[in-house]
């Protein structure tokens, strides 16, 4: 998994690219929502463009996250998730918790 950080109008965008799963993968994917969360500021959006798989670990991580970035009144925001992980977050109802959109601009340009 790669995850490449870059800020955009005082948020941070995280481009994650491959898989994200059980195992160093997921550990990966939280420890980089840690570093994010504690050194920087702003929401955060995700671009999940080039994603090949989730599994429910990851989204445990990214649930597990967005109760932490909303306490410190910063939003989690995903963008392009493939349909499979569109379909996760449907079947779970997470849909109505993290706000999805369809490119990054329309996830920066978003009002809270």
């Amino acid at each position: 998994m790669i995850v490449e950080k870059r800020q955009l109008n005082g948020h941070t965008l995280l481009v994650v690219e491959g898989v994200v799963k059980l195992g160093e993968s997921a550990a990966f994917f939280a420890q980089t929502l840690e570093r994010v969360l504690t050194q920087d500021s702003g929401d955060v959006v995700i671009d999940f463009s080039k994603i090949d798989y989730m599994d429910s670990t990851g989204i445990g991580e990214m649930v597990g996250y967005l109760g932490r970035f909303r306490d410190s009144e910063r939003r989690l925001l995903l963008v392009n998730p493939s349909v499979r992980i569109r379909r996760l977050l449907e079947i779970s109802r997470l849909d109505q918790l993290f706000p999805i959109f369809n490119s990054v601009d329309e996830a920066l340009t978003a009002e809270p």
